[in-house]
């Protein structure tokens, strides 16, 4: 006989999984007679949880990410730091779990019904994480989505903000423009594409495959392998994130070329990469802290409202202005921090 799931509950109830799932762990966001119509009939059903009372007394999220997102610790761990303070703030401990290789390909990590939230930082496989919304626990994708995924996001503006930082070197007078990011990784750098092929567009700047580097490992080896087979340099380039622009700008002065006068070097994210280097990179930033406490607040409302309807906030990131990217005279002391 087929094990009752919270599925079946909810259908023979006519309400919703997440509904299900508040009820039996005793969560907000559900009136008393559905919680008792639900324990009803999850005991009819031969559904068996956790009678919870613990749950109200131990607040717990669980913060999930991969083995490479953890070890971030410059971005990454910006917004880890963030999640983690306000969830305290909010009355929650909050325990991380890194997503194994096995998690990946079947199951989900073992007692994760007693978490009260999920969040899941950055990308990982889909498969998984449908298989943690399935759970009905309350999730939040922190700067990861896909149309497959039903479940809140917090995301950066990703084109809009790549639009804007190739718009700065256009207007600069650069327009043989290059990019460096792997599209196939996150869907991140495949917005930020879009968004510098956009602005070249919309400027009338012709596309150049020769200068895009589209498939990277992230790497300095790789990376500076793919560089000396450029035949002509273009007059910038831009990074999908900081720590490619940090090893691009030891590429090319090594290789002889002073930065910003010969090239210039924008990207996506503002880390110590990006302040370590010599001369500091202009990027284009996503308020990491606020990113963090966005994805605390969104996870409480959806725990307290969980039949509103499912919500992606996207972020507009801010233009900082360095020493990497040559500027006319005129904007330089409007535009520079």
């Amino acid at each position: 006989m087929k094990k009752a799931s919270m599925q079946d509950i909810a259908d023979a109830l006519g309400i919703s999984k997440n509904s299900v799932s508040q009820a039996l762990r005793n969560m907000p966001g559900v009136s008393q007679q559905t919680r008792m119509l639900v324990k009803n009939k999850a005991d009819e059903l031969g559904y068996h949880y956790k009678k919870a009372s613990s749950l109200s007394e131990d607040k717990r999220f669980l913060l999930m990410a991969t083995e490479f997102a953890f070890s971030q610790i410059s971005f990454f761990g910006e917004i880890i730091k963030s999640i983690e303070t306000a969830a305290h703030n909010a009355g929650y401990q909050i325990e991380r779990h890194t997503i194994t290789e096995k998690e990946l390909q079947t199951s989900v990590p073992p007692d994760v019904n007693e978490y009260n939230g999920i969040f899941i930082l950055s990308h990982s496989k889909n498969a998984l994480i449908k298989r943690m919304i399935q759970t009905g626990i309350p999730v939040v994708l922190v700067d990861h989505h896909h149309p497959d995924l039903m479940a809140d996001a917090i995301l950066s503006k990703n084109t809009d903000g790549t639009f804007q930082a190739i718009s700065l070197l256009i207007q600069n007078g650069l327009t043989r423009i290059g990019f460096i990011g792997d599209i196939d990784f996150s869907p991140s750098y495949l917005e930020r594409y879009r968004g510098y092929h956009r602005a070249l567009c919309e400027n009338e700047i012709s596309l150049d495959s020769a200068i895009e580097i589209t498939q990277i490992e992230e790497s300095q080896g790789a990376l500076f392998e793919r560089l000396k087979k450029i035949e002509q340099m273009p007059e910038a380039w831009f990074c999908v994130n900081s720590g490619l622009a940090f090893m691009l700008n030891s590429y090319l002065q090594s290789a002889g070329f002073i930065i910003p006068d010969d090239i210039s070097i924008l990207c996506f994210d503002e880390t110590e990469f990006t302040r370590m280097a010599v001369p500091q990179i202009t990027n284009i930033a996503t308020n990491l802290d606020y990113m963090g406490k966005l994805a605390v607040k969104t996870l409480l409302n959806r725990i307290n409202a969980p039949e509103e309807p499912l919500t992606h906030y996207q972020i507009v990131p801010q233009l900082n202005i360095h020493d990497s990217v040559k500027l006319k005279k005129s904007e330089i002391t409007i535009k520079r921090r």
